[in-house]
């Protein structure tokens, strides 16, 4: 959990220079926090160290706009089709969090 919270704040310093964090739940097994950046968008992110589960998601006007999770296996959610499942190998947190920034600044100069 220490680990997997180290690294997400370390790329989210990379990557954004606006943001609030709230923690819904902090435990020593489980995370799940909102990282808040410009309204109306956020990024859900949920950790589950117990089973491994990694959720992120990039949220605007509470809809996903674009994430990752390895609910049964990894995929992520296509910024084009937020609905679709696009398997994909193990991404990095660092990787998680740059790309869900790429899909905020496109989807904020719509």
């Amino acid at each position: 959990m220490e680990r997997f919270l180290k690294e997400l704040q370390e790329s989210l310093k990379k990557n954004f220079t606006k943001y609030r964090v709230e923690f819904i739940i902090s435990t020593p097994r489980s995370l799940k926090a909102n990282i808040y950046l410009d309204d109306p968008y956020f990024i859900a992110v949920r950790y589950n160290a117990r089973n491994g589960r990694i959720d992120t998601a990039l949220i605007k006007d509470n809809r996903r706009v674009f994430g990752y999770d390895n609910l049964k296996s990894w995929h992520f959610h296509p910024f084009e089709n937020p609905e679709e499942h696009v398997f994909c190998d193990a991404p990095s947190i660092e990787k998680m969090v740059s790309d869900t920034r790429k899909y905020f600044e496109i989807d904020k100069k719509k």
